[in-house]
């Protein structure tokens, strides 16, 4: 008797589990809170960003220039440099215009790190974190409108990962391999990751459809 009563009980669980499940929970997204979502060549992103001044104002940055926290600048953990960026405060719809040209945040779930001007521009430079969406408007010097930049005629390459383990560097080699039949991919160690780089491409046009096929299935590349 003791024995049906337990997997009476245990079945009673597991149908108001299922149904707590399908009334209360709302699904994670596909790519988690950091995914980036590709319109074409613009480029959207959310999470939170944060914003870092005296400790670091006067030092370099990670491209080589001084940090000037009054400056329009941001750290960003692989978008290129030089990339600009469209913050908007999704708390207060405020935007700002940042160029990307330090590496960063390192915390956990934060995807950007702002000057404190910039901050100030969003009214978050109190509470230190907002959540915010990011829209790329030129990448890495390469304007996102459909129009010529004076870099469409250069040389370029692109980068479509970066890994601290090189089996997994590997991995994605052989993914590339059967999306890219056509062009060849290295891995290259650099800075102590092993970073997946295409073979030299003649044009930034031709670097930018690999980005959007890159896109396409649900993959991040920038230009070198």
């Amino acid at each position: 008797m003791k024995t049906l009563l337990r997997v009476v009980a245990y079945a009673l669980l597991l149908v108001f589990s299922a149904c707590s499940a399908k009334a209360g929970i709302r699904s994670q997204p596909e790519f988690g809170p950091q995914a980036v979502a590709r319109d074409g060549l613009s480029v959207f992103q959310t999470g939170i960003a944060s914003w870092y001044g005296d400790d670091f104002n006067g030092k370099k940055t990670a491209n080589g220039e001084i940090y000037d926290m009054n400056k329009l600048t941001a750290a960003h953990q692989n978008l290129p440099f030089h990339t600009l960026v469209e913050v908007e405060n999704l708390e207060n719809k405020k935007k700002v215009l940042v160029r990307v040209n330090d590496r960063g945040p390192f915390l956990k779930n934060r995807i950007i790190d702002l000057s404190l001007q910039a901050a100030q521009r969003l009214e978050m430079a109190e509470q230190g974190t907002a959540e915010v969406k990011l829209r790329v408007l030129r990448w890495g010097g390469t304007a996102l409108d459909g129009e010529a930049s004076p870099e469409d005629s250069m040389e370029c390459y692109v980068q479509a990962g970066a890994f601290s383990i090189r089996e997994n560097a590997e991995d994605m080699l052989l993914t590339l391999g059967e999306i890219f039949p056509d062009l060849c991919f290295r891995i290259a160690l650099e800075d102590g990751m092993f970073k997946i780089i295409s073979a030299k491409l003649t044009a930034a046009p031709d670097c930018r459809e690999v980005i959007k096929k890159l896109a396409a299935f649900h993959l991040q590349g920038f230009i070198r």
